[in-house]
């Protein structure tokens, strides 16, 4: 007889009823807090030893694999579900004496990309690589990981959500964001700059449609803490502010500037932070 397990977030969930309903509400037998998640989301299916999926109507939909599902979609050992932030990933665990025994529990790490996934799976889900971490990390132990995985899923749906216009949920999604590069900050962990920089388009947008530029203003001066050159294309987004905007981060920017004076390989950077800040208003 089949089982099924559903991995996430370095957890694993044992399905043990025939159906499991994924969503927001904490009536859902797996809640998760998430604005882009429904409050019943998705339902997973078990029946004559098979597992299936099914999306609940939901606003953002159910991915499996990659691909969008509508009814009901069929299951395999490995197969991705990506609802909201959140990606699991369904297990298959047979019983009996024909039946190789299993390790359960237990995820891998990508060495090309730092990924964490299930050490069964065949290749990294996110960059394709088959060179594994020589190290066993058991679910529920949340390793310090350079990549952060959540702050990319995060960061995925932000953009999505900033290209849709959805400001509400732009700005919920933007203070999770905001608590989990705080913690890293106040942790002395390092921060992908080109991840700050998507979490930078979402700032400037949210400043633009709202006048509010304390999002732009917060950003700033974790590069500031960091020490971290800002890409050229946070910098661009800084420079099409509306005037009003850019005069409540001149200090900000001069800031940043100032710390990056000293050092030559911030191609430009540096100048073009001060010359924004010189220039805006007041």
């Amino acid at each position: 007889m089949a089982r099924f397990r559903l991995r996430f977030l370095l957890q694993e969930v044992d399905l043990r009823q025939s159906e499991t309903t994924i969503g927001r509400s904490p009536d859902c037998h797996i809640t998760i807090e998430d604005p882009l998640v429904s409050r019943e989301h998705a339902r997973l299916i078990l029946a004559d030893g098979e597992a299936s999926v099914a999306d609940l109507g939901s606003r953002n939909g159910t991915l499996v694999n990659g691909e969008r599902i509508t009814g009901l979609r069929a299951l395999r050992d490995g197969d991705r579900i990506r609802i909201g932030t959140q990606e699991f990933v369904l297990s298959r665990l047979s019983d009996g004496p024909q039946s190789p025994t299993r390790r359960t529990g237990f995820l891998t790490r990508c060495a090309s990309c730092s990924t964490p996934y299930p050490e069964e799976a065949p290749a990294c889900p996110t960059c394709g690589g088959t060179v594994k971490v020589d190290e066993d990390t058991m679910s529920g132990a949340v390793p310090t990981d350079p990549s952060n995985w959540p702050l990319q899923l995060l960061v995925e749906v932000l953009t999505r959500a900033t290209a849709n216009e959805r400001w509400p949920d732009v700005e919920r999604l933007l203070a999770r964001c905001r608590s989990n590069v705080d913690q890293r900050v106040a942790a002395g962990q390092a921060l992908d700059v080109t991840r700050l920089a998507a979490i930078g388009q979402a700032c400037c947008a949210f400043a633009a449609e709202n006048g509010d530029p304390g999002w732009v203003r917060w950003l700033l001066s974790v590069h500031s803490a960091l020490a971290l050159t800002p890409t050229p294309q946070f910098v661009d987004g800084l420079e099409a502010l509306p005037s009003s905007i850019r005069t409540a981060i001149a200090s900000e920017a001069w800031a940043l500037a100032d710390s990056l004076r000293q050092r030559a390989d911030t191609g430009g950077v540096g100048e073009r932070l001060e010359s924004l800040a010189a220039r805006s208003p007041g």
